[in-house]
């Protein structure tokens, strides 16, 4: 645990994941965190996974229906008398004598004027105000449930899932809220490091619509359409196969070296020498496909795991052991990142959970002239009184720039989880500037969607490090920086010339934060690190398979990469409010993909006495239970939550079936769960008689959860009134792709200016720029170009 956020407290109203997930951040890095118990929904807190979000955290009890009754009777009375009533009282106080606020009330609660900004600036000037929605403050939607299922459902996630039928399936783990808990986490930190700087509050906004975007990034243009391209997976080479002793293994060779080499090991080099099966990616169609992947499985079957395995890793093939979350959490490198730790519960006892997702490690603290540690900046002196500027108008609101204006990042990465760390930077307000290589991002020449994604906003810079004026240029670059990013495996930015070593020289105050597959250490740190890799080795894939089947890969996500890159850049910021608070000179953030996966598989990534078994899907992957699950109707899919035993009753008249309501098999929730394969098969029949339409319209009559499974949304999407109401589309022109359009603002933040925000560059587009910003002359630059030293790329 780091003390970056020592004396910072935060007051945590919310009751669902994504809110316990960001207070379990600031409370892991030393804030006092604050957590408020509600009877009215104690029930949700029953996921074993709180155990673990809500570590460390201080129970508090507020009453807060007492407070809203005190606070609609006297919403017109001094500052003095709101402090004194009773519930009222307490609340304000806790606002008063926070740093941090985090809520999760829908816009049209009845709370939400408890939580107006000009309000919450009265009692406390300095505050951030964090507020996760499900679907954002706006559009037709806002006021929906915060249901991970219907919003994936919602937000098309569970469409083109692997499964073993036709039609959407149920997705098992929480990204919408894992998701949304590390953006409000990023949003907060981003607004805490400004307020470092400026000594001004925020307010931030997100929701489980953001969290899942994170893991679903959208991009359309009719060009990009053209050039094709998704996110590369389930490829015959990138798939998971039995061995000869029932074990699994997932291959992860995702370009054709990696292929090569793995042909080489399973002695089918002469197969894949035939046309059809190309490199072993661009397959020439779907019956050599289905070709390949049988010979692969018929291969991998002759021997065990433990053959395979050192075959493999003599060969530096990528792969790994498809393990369960039991298994995983006595793996060797999960135990070298430090993701084992136990917990003493007063209710629970002894708990064993994972550890820190994200590692900071500090150089030593600057010492002033007196030879004294310099002083921690605290902004807890506004605890004392309402306003820590009588001259201030509490109400004055004036537009800054987002909170990470002026950082400089100088990012070091290809594909996602690199590239995803940055570019969540820039989109907080920092100026990252994106070095390639002459060839470009790995993903650059496939022109794939989530490339032009994750490098918007970016400036580029082509630089051949291969040659020593390469290398000159960019420690001279590197040294003018704040933050360097990169994931790249361990050692590869010495060869660049650029370790820790020398940048401790270059750049003293320089953060370095890597984002690798297993690690910086360990038996697997040399391993070449990918999304499926790390999905097959926490239990990610077994738990979506369930254990009725085999492991099932969420090709179509890559969860694993994108959340690697939100730890390493939540990661960065904490050590840049560091930088400022503790005195320190300089940072290594560490994080990589099998923590990310830890985090995401963290409800079940826990081990205590009567811990309750994990509820998994049903054989078929339609859902957990009779009335928590999708049906297929007459032009489409739907999905229903009925979680409340109360809703029963509505729930049957939603259908307009007296038989179901009065059939004895059904009666009571014991009945029904002991009853549950012939309740689904009646719902089925049900469900099929009509329309979504009518469904959707019928069950919202009764306040049924419910929603639409969506398919095709990466279009869909930008015209959605749920994303254009929230500002969630951005149009950009782009020289070689034309117009194109992409998802935006998974966090907002009231009064700041959207400055600097721009398309993804050219390759190389910025070079002559930051060569001047970093003062070589003219005739210097004219010579880097002629030698090849560095690159644009011409439109």
């Amino acid at each position: 645990m780091s003390n970056v956020l020592q004396d910072i407290t935060v007051l945590d109203l919310s009751t669902g994941i994504a809110g316990a997930v960001a207070g379990m951040f600031l409370s892991d890095n030393g804030a006092k965190v604050n957590r408020a118990t509600y009877s009215d929904k104690s029930s949700e807190r029953n996921n074993p996974g709180f155990h673990v979000w809500d570590r460390g955290k201080y129970q508090i009890d507020i009453d807060m229906f007492k407070a809203l009754e005190e606070f609609l009777i006297h919403t017109e009375s001094s500052q003095a008398l709101l402090l004194e009533m009773g519930s009222l009282g307490k609340f304000c106080e806790q606002v008063k004598c926070s740093d941090i606020l985090i809520e999760d009330y829908p816009p049209g609660s009845c709370f939400t004027p408890m939580f107006d900004s000009k309000f919450l600036k009265i009692l406390n000037p300095d505050l951030i105000h964090c507020s996760i929605t499900a679907y954002g403050r706006n559009g037709p939607m806002k006021d929906s449930a915060a249901l991970d299922e219907l919003i994936m459902a919602r937000l098309g996630m569970l469409h083109n899932q692997p499964s073993f039928r036709e039609g959407p399936v149920h997705i098992i783990h929480k990204l919408p809220s894992i998701g949304a808990g590390v953006l409000a986490a990023q949003g907060i930190l981003a607004a805490l490091y400004s307020r470092e700087i400026n000594g001004k509050g925020m307010t931030i906004h997100t929701s489980l619509m953001a969290g899942t975007l994170l893991f679903t990034p959208k991009v359309h243009g009719s060009l990009l359409e053209l050039k094709g391209g998704s996110t590369v997976g389930g490829g015959p080479f990138y798939s998971s196969f039995e061995c000869l002793d029932g074990i699994w293994i997932q291959l992860g060779c995702v370009h054709s070296g990696f292929i090569k080499r793995a042909a080489d090991v399973m002695r089918i080099n002469e197969l894949m020498s035939e046309p059809r099966f190309g490199d072993g990616l661009r397959i020439r169609d779907e019956k050599s496909r289905n070709e390949l992947f049988n010979v692969i499985k018929g291969c991998i079957k002759q021997l065990p795991y433990g053959k395979w395995a050192e075959s493999f890793e003599n060969a530096d093939v990528p792969y790994a052991k498809v393990c369960t979350t039991e298994e995983s959490m006595n793996d060797a490198q999960v135990k070298e990142n430090d993701m084992i730790v136990s917990l003493e519960s007063s209710s629970l006892g002894t708990i064993t959970t994972m550890g820190l997702p994200v590692k900071l490690m500090f150089n030593d603290k600057i010492k002033n002239e007196e030879g004294t540690q310099k002083p921690i900046t605290t902004s807890a002196s506004h605890c004392l009184h309402l306003s820590s500027n009588s001259n201030e108008d509490p109400h004055e609101w004036n537009e800054q720039p987002r909170p990470l204006h002026g950082v400089k990042v100088l990012e070091l990465a290809n594909v996602i989880a690199g590239p995803m760390a940055a570019k969540l930077l820039a989109a907080l307000g920092a100026d990252v500037i994106k070095v390639e290589p002459p060839g470009g991002d790995i993903s650059r020449p496939a022109a794939t969607p989530y490339f032009y994604h994750l490098n918007a906003y970016k400036r580029s810079v082509s630089i051949n490090a291969r040659l020593a004026e390469g290398k000159e240029v960019l420690k001279r670059l590197v040294s003018e920086v704040d933050v360097l990013v990169a994931n790249m495996r361990p050692g590869a930015t010495d060869r660049l010339g650029i370790g820790t070593n020398t940048l401790a020289k270059l750049n003293p105050d320089i953060i370095e934060t890597h984002v690798t597959g297993f690690g910086w250490t360990g038996p697997y740190s040399h391993r070449p690190g990918l999304d499926p890799l790390a999905q097959a080795l926490i239990g990610l894939q077994r738990a979506q398979g369930g254990p009725e089947n085999p492991p099932v890969f969420l090709h179509r996500i890559a969860p694993t990469d994108y959340l690697a890159g939100a730890l390493g850049a939540l990661g960065t910021i904490l050590a840049l409010i560091g930088r400022i608070r503790n005195g320190t000179n300089g940072c290594i953030v560490q994080t990589n993909l099998l923590n990310s996966a830890i985090l995401i598989n963290s409800e079940d990534f826990i081990v205590y006495d009567s811990k309750p078994a994990r509820v998994h899907a049903d054989k078929n992957h339609y859902g957990l239970n009779p009335l928590h699950r999708l049906y297929q109707t007459v032009d489409g899919w739907i999905y229903i939550v009925v979680n409340e035993d109360k809703l029963w009753t509505k729930f049957c008249e939603a259908l307009g079936n007296v038989s179901i309501l009065t059939d004895l098999r059904f009666s009571t929730s014991a009945l029904r769960e002991g009853n549950a394969e012939l309740l689904s098969k009646e719902l089925e029949r049900l469900f099929l008689l009509r329309e979504s339409e009518y469904w959707l319209d019928m069950l919202k009559l009764k306040n049924i959860a419910c929603s639409q499974v969506v398919d095709e949304y990466v279009k869909t999407f930008f015209v959605d009134p749920q994303a254009v109401d929230n500002d969630m589309v951005l149009e950009f022109q782009h020289p070689t792709i034309g117009p194109y359009k992409m998802s935006c603002n998974l966090v907002k933040f009231d009064n700041t200016s959207e400055e600097g925000v721009r398309p993804t560059p050219l390759l190389g587009q910025h070079t002559l720029e930051v060569l001047k910003q970093l003062g070589y002359s003219a005739t210097e630059i004219r010579d880097f170009y002629d030698a090849g030293v560095v690159i644009t790329e011409k439109n």
